[in-house]
C-alpha cells in the first residue's frame, strides 16, 4: 500500500526571542550574567513551537503532516539583539541593541558605540529579517497563516508595562482591542477580528485543563486578546494594514492573516523573576504545551479552508 502523501502545515513561523547566544564581539563587554539572559529570553519557544516534533501526527488534518513551510529563528539572546524592534530605534534602552533588560538591569558598563552597533545589526539583525523575507518570497503563495511566536513571564517584568501584573495563559494579538477590533489610533488589524476571536475560543478550550506551576491566589485568565501585548515590529512590518476596514474588500484580503501568539512561561518554567536560577527545559511539560499549540494551529488553518 502506498503511504498517503502529506504536506507541512501551510504556515510560516517567526521565532525571534528564543535564542540564548552571545555575539563574540560583545562577550567581554557584558555586565549581566547568563542568568539575566535566561530570564529575559522567550525560553524554549523553539521547543514548544516545534511543529516537526514526533507525536504530533494524530492531530494533523487530512493531507497535512508534521512541519511548517518555514520557521525563522533568531539564535542570539533577545536581551542583546532584538529583531522585534525597529532597526533605527537605537536611543531606546529596549531597542534593537538593548542597554537594559526587561527588569531594568544595565547590560553594559559602556554600551557599544555606533560602529559596533552597526556591525551587530549587519551580522545578526539583518540576516534574521532577510531569512524571514526569503521565507515569504518562497512560500507566500502557499502560506495561509503567519504566526509570530513568543512566550512571556507569568508576571510583567518591572521595566515593562503593567509591572507585576499577572498575565493570561495565552495572549493572541492582531494590533486590535481586547475584542480583536481595530483600535481608533491604528484603524487596522493583522487578521480579521472574527478570526482572532475564534482563535481565542479554540485556545480557551485547549488550554483550560492546564495549571501554572506556581499558581497565583487569583486564577489567571486562559486567553486574552491584545493584552498585555497587541503586536510587535515583526507583525507590524510584514502585516501592517493587512485588514484595513476602510480599504476595498479585495485589497484587504490579499494577505494571509497574521497573529502574534504569546504563551505564559508559568506553564512550563514557573513564576520567573530576574533572579530565577537557570534550569534545563521541562520536556514533558513543554510537550503538553506543544501538542495544544499544534492542535490550535490545525484548527485555525481549518477555519481558512
Amino acid at each position: 500500500m502506498t503511504p498517503q502523501q502529506t504536506h507541512p502545515l501551510p504556515i510560516i513561523q517567526s521565532n525571534p526571542h528564543a535564542g540564548l547566544g552571545v555575539p563574540p564581539e560583545i562577550q567581554e563587554m557584558l555586565q549581566i550574567s547568563p542568568r539575566d539572559l535566561y530570564n529575559d529570553a522567550d525560553l524554549w519557544a523553539d521547543i514548544h513551537f516545534d511543529f516537526s516534533a514526533p507525536g504530533l501526527d494524530p492531530a494533523a488534518p487530512g493531507g497535512n503532516g508534521r512541519g511548517v513551510l518555514a520557521n525563522v529563528t533568531m539564535p542570539i539572546a533577545r536581551a542583546l539583539i532584538d529583531v522585534n524592534r525597529s532597526a533605527d530605534d537605537f536611543d531606546n534602552p529596549d531597542g534593537p541593541i538593548k542597554t537594559a533588560t526587561s527588569y531594568g538591569r544595565a547590560i553594559y558598563n559602556t554600551p557599544p558605540d555606533l560602529e559596533l552597533r552597526a556591525t551587530l545589526m549587519t551580522r545578526y539583525y539583518a540576516p534574521f529579517h532577510a531569512g524571514l523575507q526569503r521565507a515569504m518570497d518562497e512560500h507566500g503563495a502557499e502560506m495561509q497563516l503567519f504566526l509570530d511566536c513568543h512566550n512571556m513571564a507569568q508576571h510583567s517584568p518591572s521595566a515593562y508595562a503593567y509591572a507585576g501584573a499577572a498575565r493570561p495563559f495565552i495572549c493572541l494579538a492582531n494590533f486590535g482591542d481586547e475584542q480583536g477590533e481595530p483600535r481608533p489610533d491604528l484603524g487596522y488589524t493583522s487578521c480579521p477580528p472574527a478570526f482572532l476571536r475564534a482563535g481565542a475560543e479554540i485556545a480557551a478550550r485547549l488550554f483550560a485543563d492546564l495549571e501554572l506551576l506556581e499558581p497565583d491566589a487569583a486564577p489567571a485568565p486562559v486567553v486574552k486578546m491584545n493584552w498585555p501585548f497587541h503586536g510587535g515590529m515583526i507583525l507590524r512590518n510584514y502585516w501592517a494594514g493587512a485588514y484595513d476596514p476602510s480599504a476595498a474588500a479585495a485589497d484587504a484580503a490579499t494577505r494571509a492573516p497574521g497573529i502574534m501568539i504569546e504563551i505564559n512561561r508559568g506553564l512550563f518554567v514557573g513564576d520567573q523573576t530576574a533572579d530565577t536560577p537557570e534550569a534545563p527545559p521541562d520536556l514533558a511539560r513543554l510537550a503538553e504545551v506543544r501538542s495544544r499549540l499544534y492542535q490550535w494551529t490545525v484548527e485555525m488553518v481549518a477555519l481558512l479552508a
